[in-house]
């Protein structure tokens, strides 16, 4: 695929939306902690808080998917969306107490949380059938996640986090425009009302979900807790920042490699190597207390995260006819990710109030767990190859000697 063809205007709609979506996530994630204790909540409350958005998380993807596939709609989904996101957000400008703040943040959630999954498949079907140059429209999240938590902490460090609702509503309106251009294809209004659930492997993919749960749970203090653990450590939002953003670095440099990774290594290898690194990542993060201690273990995100991410996108785009992966990219959004996310983020949160540092070890507990099942998954598949050489080599007329 050439690159002077690949930048088509959908295409390039589609980019914007990642760069805006994930420049709000930079926003949010690190420093929506940081903005909750400045307003005066405990950090039990923050952990509820937060908890409470990922699980409305884990619910409303799935509604809004559902009403996507059944109608062809999706790209009206994502719109409706943006909208709902930006006034849900809105709420946090006259919120004043945990009630009003849960109902922003909740309204906020159950719109947000339906967005990506119907950009995935929007995304996967604009490239199809090149779908392993994903990564680079996906790349543009991640130079929007890289951009704006290096703004996003040199702004709260030298002002103040309070500022997170109207920089978060201008990215939201900014998103809106660019979303409104975007076009269903033929492919979409053919798919509508078709439920093709049959031939799935409910048990490679239950075991994929496991994996994918458990990874995302052992980002949940990451999530919730990171920038606040730094600066116990005696680090201020602008060197916080600066360590997400190597992260992103690595995730923008890791995506590069992501067509030929996805050609040479097998998925269940790549998957067995994000629960390895994962580990590693946590480990270093509990141990190292200075900022250059801090970099390997946020350089390890393209490996915890990305690379996982992108697993994902491979597996459930291989494993789905197209009439059901709007709700299946719900389901993995819902379940894995979010669910994953919101154990995370209660449990550390949990853990805070007694032994702050002990939230890592829960994290590397929960990328072993994700690293047993990656082994697990493949063995399924080895047996799955065993078996299909044995139908082969039993059918009448082979023959054994080659």
């Amino acid at each position: 695929m050439r690159n002077d063809g690949f930048w088509l205007p959908q295409r390039r709609f589609l980019a914007a939306n990642y760069l805006f979506y994930f420049a709000m996530q930079a926003l949010t994630v690190p420093f929506m902690a940081v903005f909750l204790k400045l307003r005066g909540f405990s950090v039990s409350d923050i952990g509820t808080l937060m908890a409470a958005k990922m699980a409305i998380a884990m619910i409303a993807p799935y509604l809004w998917a559902t009403l996507a596939d059944r109608y062809g709609r999706r790209t009206l989904m994502i719109k409706l969306g943006v909208g709902v996101s930006l006034l849900g957000f809105a709420g946090l400008f006259v919120a004043d107490g945990f009630w009003p703040t849960a109902v922003a943040l909740l309204l906020f959630g159950a719109s947000w949380s339906g967005i990506l999954a119907q950009l995935e498949v929007l995304t996967l079907s604009a490239l199809r059938p090149r779908v392993e140059f994903y990564s680079r429209i996906r790349t543009w999240g991640s130079l929007g996640f890289l951009l704006m938590v290096m703004l996003a902490g040199g702004l709260f460090e030298r002002w103040s986090v309070t500022l997170m609702p109207w920089v978060g509503c201008g990215l939201l309106v900014v998103m809106l425009l660019f979303a409104l251009p975007l076009r269903g294809s033929d492919e979409e209004a053919r798919q509508a009302h078709i439920d093709n659930w049959g031939g799935v492997n409910w048990l490679r993919v239950g075991t994929f979900m496991l994996f994918a749960f458990c990874l995302n749970a052992s980002h949940g203090a990451f999530y919730g807790f990171y920038v606040l653990y730094l600066q116990s450590l005696g680090i201020g939002e602008g060197v916080a920042g600066m360590l997400v953003a190597s992260g992103v670095v690595a995730e923008m440099a890791l995506f590069t490699l992501t067509p030929r990774l996805l050609k040479r290594v097998s998925l269940e290898w790549l998957m067995i190597a994000c629960g390895m690194l994962a580990i590693l990542r946590w480990y270093l993060t509990a141990e190292m207390s200075s900022p250059l201690g801090q970099l390997p273990a946020n350089l390890l995100h393209a490996a915890s995260f990305s690379l996982a991410h992108v697993c994902a996108m491979q597996f459930i785009h291989h494993e789905f006819r197209p009439g059901i992966q709007g709700r299946v990219q719900a389901l993995y959004r819902s379940l894995s990710f979010s669910g994953g996310g919101a154990l995370g983020v209660y449990f550390s949160g949990q853990l805070w109030l007694r032994q702050p540092e002990q939230i890592w070890w829960l994290a590397m507990g929960l990328a072993t767990t994700a690293l047993l099942v990656a082994l697990g998954f493949k063995g399924l598949h080895d047996n799955k190859r065993m078996e299909s050489r044995g139908e082969q080599q039993s059918e009448p007329g082979a023959d054994s000697t080659v």
